[in-house]
């Protein structure tokens, strides 16, 4: 779907309210996907509302995991086996993209101005979309893949090795060369940890990627990879149970989503685990599903709460103070978050 200059009008209007906060957040927005209403939700990164919620059906899916590159967002369907491209306005191609049968898609990365990596779960694959023409190519990933990070050098799918929901051994990246379909250069980095679920690129040169471990068992990790090289160079341990999404924060912390502990936190210079299990950010008590960081540095905490009715963003300053800003509501059950823009209008 595509808004017209009526609606982006109104919303840029109040996102740009405040004088004092015109600068680097102006026309930036907080877009949040919501799985249990099959939506996005949009919190202005100036204002701190939210001023517009959009239906994502068709198709009905379970949406989970979305990405954004500008104006634009891409949010993989789940069980739908499609992709929902999303703007304001500014990109012509197809709306839903068709992706294999069975594929359960989710963990997408937007690669460049065309071209954008969605992870079939359910078939050991990534595919790469062309969002601008709808053209695909799959390629063999690894097991259970359940994320994609693009980093400089080379795409990286992260391979949770799960057989029914457990893990079955180490997880792995599967890194793939930036040439584009149909050619690929690609291998395989083994990780130290199991159940490797998401993963964020720092400004410091490093991937970071998050393992969930098993269930009940409180034994999250974090690898540290180097990209260039294409190999582990620490594992953290002390990430408590099932740790989720993380954003690379430009104080050089790595901010961790946990549905427990609410917000974890590592040093990355030190690499130490600065607020861990017992220790984490809970604004209002509430478990975090995702995060998002703005230009000036502000977190946006996504919680789902029980998911049986609206959602919400806690805006928080930056760290170490976490000062709560602003709580504003989102859809059902929110999942995750990405920084998007909207053009400015005249």
């Amino acid at each position: 779907m595509r808004l017209g200059s009526i609606v982006l009008a109104a919303f840029v209007a109040g996102a740009c309210s405040d004088a004092l906060e015109r600068d680097t957040t102006e026309g930036l927005v907080i877009a949040v996907v919501n799985t249990g209403s099959n939506s996005l939700s949009f919190v202005s990164a100036t204002a701190f509302t939210s001023g517009l919620t959009t239906d994502l059906t068709p198709p009905t899916g379970t949406p989970t995991t979305l990405d954004a590159r500008g104006s634009l967002i891409i949010v993989p369907m789940g069980t739908t086996n499609a992709l929902r491209v999303y703007s304001f306005g500014t990109t012509t191609g197809p709306e839903i993209i068709a992706l294999p049968t069975n594929s359960g898609a989710t963990g997408v990365a937007i690669e460049n101005d065309s071209l954008a990596w969605v992870a079939n779960p359910n078939l050991n694959s990534v595919t790469v979309v062309n969002y601008l023409t709808g053209d695909t190519v799959t390629r063999a990933a690894g097991t259970y893949p359940q994320a994609v990070t693009v980093t400089d050098p080379y795409v990286f799918v992260v391979n949770g090795n799960l057989t029914g929901g457990q893990p079955a051994g180490p997880s792995s990246l599967r890194w793939f060369t930036r040439s584009g379909p149909p050619i690929f250069a690609f291998g395989t980095t083994p990780l130290s940890c199991t159940n490797a679920r998401s993963a964020a690129a720092g400004s410091d040169g490093l991937l970071y990627v998050v393992c969930a471990g098993t269930v009940d068992s409180a034994d999250g990790k974090l690898s540290i990879v180097d990209p260039v090289a294409r190999r582990e160079i620490a594992v953290l341990n002390g990430l408590g149970e099932s740790p989720g999404p993380a954003v690379y924060h430009p104080s050089g912390r790595l901010l961790i989503a946990s549905m427990t502990e609410g917000i974890l936190e590592v040093n990355t210079l030190t690499r130490s685990v600065t607020r861990g299990p017992g220790d984490g950010i809970k604004p209002s008590g509430d478990g975090i599903a995702g995060l998002a960081v703005d230009p000036r540095g502000r977190v946006y905490a996504v919680a789902p709460g029980t998911c049986t009715g609206p959602g919400r963003v806690h805006v928080l300053s930056a760290p170490p103070a976490y000062r709560s800003l602003a709580t504003p509501t989102v859809g059902v059950c929110p999942a995750g978050a990405a920084l998007a823009a909207v053009p400015l209008i005249d």
